[in-house]
């Protein structure tokens, strides 16, 4: 079963749409994170390449789903909502596209679903974002 038949099987369940939209874009956010440090301290290993392409895949999926979501009939967001939710759609393809030869940038595809994520959940992305921070400054300190 693919990320994409996770995230509309978990739709269905009785979590409102928009924590399940947090939660899934957390969860591939965690993994292009992961891809990033592969990435970095990979070289070109094929096992750990493949594991950096599953999440930037994953993460193209979830877009693909918001941008289907979107443009569905009886979307009850606002159009222009509606329209920019397209547009960064379009951008996360095209960035993701460029990730693998290098010209991409990892980074702004996280930074995008955080933003989105902060859109979704205000409270709890910020708190999420301190914690991720504070774990940040444990491990530079132990090194």
């Amino acid at each position: 079963m693919s990320q994409y038949d996770a995230y509309k099987r978990t739709i269905r369940q009785t979590a409102s749409p928009r924590d399940v939209e947090y939660r899934l874009l957390a969860q591939v956010t965690a993994a292009l994170i992961k891809a990033k440090e592969v990435r970095e301290s990979s070289g070109r290993d094929p096992r750990r390449m493949a594991q950096m392409m599953d999440a930037l895949n994953w993460n193209n999926q979830v877009w693909d789903a918001f941008v289907e979501d979107v443009g569905t009939e009886g979307n009850m967001l606002p159009r222009e909502l509606r329209a920019a939710i397209v547009s960064l759609g379009i951008w996360v393809t095209r960035e993701t596209n460029l990730v693998p030869s290098g010209d991409g940038d990892i980074d702004a595809l996280i930074s995008v679903n955080r933003a989105i994520m902060r859109g979704l959940n205000p409270g709890l992305a910020a708190r999420e974002e301190a914690g991720s921070q504070t774990q940040a400054v444990v491990r530079e300190e132990t090194i």
